[in-house]
C-alpha cells in the first residue's frame, strides 16, 4: 500500500470536489477513463468556461458522456468552442502575416503556446482557448521586432514604447512588451526576449528548439515540457487549462525525453517547483503517462520544499474566483510566485533589481503615455 505524506493529503483536501469532477470529465478527451456527467450543473460549466478556460474541452468530453446534459448548459459550452475557434482562426491569420513580416526583416522568432501549440497537442486547436499571442525573439532582435509590429498596426501598450531617446532604455529594462492590435483591441501580442524574469545562467539552461515550417513553434521535447511546467508554476497553476496541456504533451514524449525533464528542472534550479507541479498533475489527472518520472516523484514528494509548493498550487487552482488574488493580476503574489519558482538564493537575489527596474519603467511609461496605456483591457473582472 502506498503511504501518502501528510502534506500531500492536505493538498488533496484543498482541491474542491467541483474541480475534481471537472478534471475527471476532461480526462475522457485526454486519454483517461470515461466519467458519468451526473455532476454537471451551471456552477461547473461556469467554472470551466470562465475560471479555468476549458469550456471547449468540456464540451468535447460531454459529447462522450451519459446521461445527457441540459440543453442550456450544452449551448453555453458549444458557444465557448465557437468563440475559441474564431479566435484561433484570427490568431493563425495574424501569425502568418507576422511571420512573413519577420522573415522579410531577418528576425528569428517562434510562437510560444497559443494556437500553434494547441494544434500540436489537441489536433483541433479550438479545444484549447488562448487569450494572447506569445512570441519569442532573440534579445538582439527585440527592439526591431517591436518596431516591426508597431508598423504592422500593433500598439505597444504595456509598457508604452514611444519613438525617441527613451525608446532604447525602456526596451532594455523590460523582458516583454504587450502590443494591442489596432484593429481589434481584444487581441494582444506578448513579445518576449527571454523565457523568465530571472536573467541568470540557470534559467537560461532551457533551450527551446523550433520545429520545421513557416510558422516556427517549439519542438515537443523535454525543454518545452520543462518550460511549460515552470511557466505554470510561475503562475501558481491558477488555470486548469495549463495543467491539462501537460497530459497530451507527456503522452507524446518517449521515456528518454520524460527522464530528461527532471534533469532540465534541476539544471534550471527549479526541481522542487517542477516536482510539485507534476504531483498536482497526478492528483487531478492520475492516468497521465509519467513513465520514468514516477520514481523521481516518489522521492521528491517527501521533501518539505515540494510539499509547500504543492499546497500553494492546490490552494490557488482550487479558488472559486481568482480575480486580484493570483499572480495574473496581483503584484505581490506575482513576485512571491516568481521567487518560489527557483531554489537558488542567487537566482532569487538577481531577480530583485531586474523586477524593481522593470516595474518602475512600466509604471513611469504608463503614467506619461496614457493614450497607449489606455488600450489595455482594463481592470474589470472576467465574467463569471
Amino acid at each position: 500500500m502506498t503511504v501518502i505524506p501528510g502534506a500531500q493529503r492536505r493538498a488533496e483536501c484543498l482541491l474542491p470536489p467541483t474541480l475534481i469532477t471537472l478534471a475527471g470529465l476532461l480526462g475522457s478527451v485526454l486519454g483517461g477513463p470515461a466519467v458519468p456527467s451526473d455532476g454537471v450543473d451551471g456552477v461547473l460549466v461556469r467554472l470551466a468556461i470562465h475560471r479555468h478556460q476549458v469550456g471547449p474541452l468540456l464540451h468535447a468530453a460531454l459529447q462522450r458522456c451519459e446521461p445527457a446534459v441540459a440543453d442550456d448548459l450544452t449551448c453555453d459550452l458549444a458557444a465557448s468552442h465557437c468563440r475559441s475557434a474564431r479566435r484561433h482562426a484570427s490568431d493563425f491569420a495574424r501569425l502568418q502575416r507576422i511571420g512573413a513580416m519577420f522573415a522579410a526583416r531577418g528576425i528569428a522568432w517562434m510562437a510560444l503556446k497559443g494556437t500553434l501549440q494547441a494544434g500540436q497537442l489537441y489536433g483541433d486547436p479550438a479545444l484549447r482557448p488562448s487569450s494572447d499571442i506569445d512570441l519569442l525573439v532573440a534579445p538582439g532582435d527585440f527592439a526591431r521586432a517591436v518596431t516591426a509590429l508597431a508598423v504592422e498596426g500593433y500598439i505597444p501598450s504595456n509598457p508604452p514604447v514611444p519613438a525617441g531617446l527613451l525608446r532604447a532604455p525602456i526596451l532594455a529594462a523590460v523582458r516583454d512588451v504587450s502590443l494591442i492590435a489596432e484593429d481589434d483591441h481584444s487581441c494582444a501580442v506578448d513579445l518576449h526576449r527571454r523565457l523568465f524574469l530571472a536573467a541568470g545562467a540557470r534559467p537560461q539552461r532551457l533551450r527551446l528548439t523550433p520545429g520545421q515550417g513557416p510558422l516556427p513553434t517549439p519542438r515537443l521535447d523535454a525543454d518545452l515540457a520543462c518550460y511549460l511546467i515552470m511557466h505554470g508554476a510561475q503562475s501558481y497553476w491558477v488555470r486548469l487549462k495549463w495543467l491539462a496541456d501537460l497530459v497530451p504533451l507527456l503522452a507524446r514524449l518517449d521515456d528518454v525525453e520524460k527522464d530528461a525533464i527532471s534533469v532540465r528542472a534541476r539544471q534550471a534550479g527549479a526541481g522542487h517547483s517542477v516536482a510539485a507541479s507534476l504531483l498536482l498533475l497526478r492528483q487531478l489527472f492520475p492516468f497521465t503517462q509519467m513513465g520514468p518520472l514516477a520514481p523521481w516523484l516518489e522521492a521528491q514528494q517527501h521533501r518539505p520544499a515540494v510539499h509547500k509548493r504543492l499546497e500553494r498550487y492546490a490552494q490557488m487552482i482550487g479558488m472559486d474566483r481568482d480575480w486580484k488574488r493570483s499572480p495574473l493580476d496581483n503584484a505581490r503574489v506575482t513576485m512571491e510566485a516568481y521567487f518560489s519558482l527557483f531554489e537558488s538564493p542567487w537566482t532569487r537575489a538577481g531577480m530583485v533589481p531586474v523586477a524593481l527596474l522593470s516595474s518602475a519603467v512600466r509604471r513611469a511609461a504608463g503614467a506619461v503615455w496614457r493614450n497607449d496605456r489606455a488600450l489595455t483591457r482594463g481592470d474589470a473582472p472576467p465574467p463569471g
